[in-house]
């Protein structure tokens, strides 16, 4: 047996943390599993875990603090996959950012006289606060 893993084989390896950390985060919340549902998922985070604590107690010991930091960076996200088929388009593009901000301007232009006290609740302004887009230069 290896006592070293590559990168890719590292990031599996957070990966199975990762999923064993999130089962138990929703085993907790959750009230929609029967009980055999529940003892299931239960099992499969104790496999989880078990095959991590085996990997790790075969590799150099500095490997468990190393994988400790790299799963401090590491962020995961669930996307879905589109069902509208795009000729292979890019889902994200480059732009400058103040190419952004002049985009931001333009649809911004309605709202230039806006005098409503509400405007925490406004679409646009949830939407550009999500971006860190700034909806209004104080002069």
């Amino acid at each position: 047996m290896k006592t070293y893993m590559n990168r890719i084989d590292r990031e599996h390896h957070i990966f199975m943390l990762v999923a064993w950390d999130y089962l138990n985060t929703w085993l907790e919340k959750t009230n929609c599993l029967s009980p055999e549902e529940r003892k299931r998922v239960k099992t499969a985070t104790t496999h989880l875990l078990r095959a991590s604590d085996s990997i790790v107690a075969r590799m150099d010991k500095d490997y468990a603090e190393k994988l400790l930091r790299e799963a401090g960076n590491v962020e995961i996200s669930m996307g879905y996959k589109s069902k509208i088929k795009r000729d292979d388009q890019e889902e994200t593009v480059k732009i400058k950012l103040d190419d952004l901000y002049d985009l931001a301007s333009h649809a911004l232009t309605e709202c230039v006289d806006c005098k409503d006290k509400k405007f925490k609740k406004c679409e646009k302004y949830k939407l550009f606060m999500k971006l860190n887009i700034p909806v209004a230069q104080q002069m």
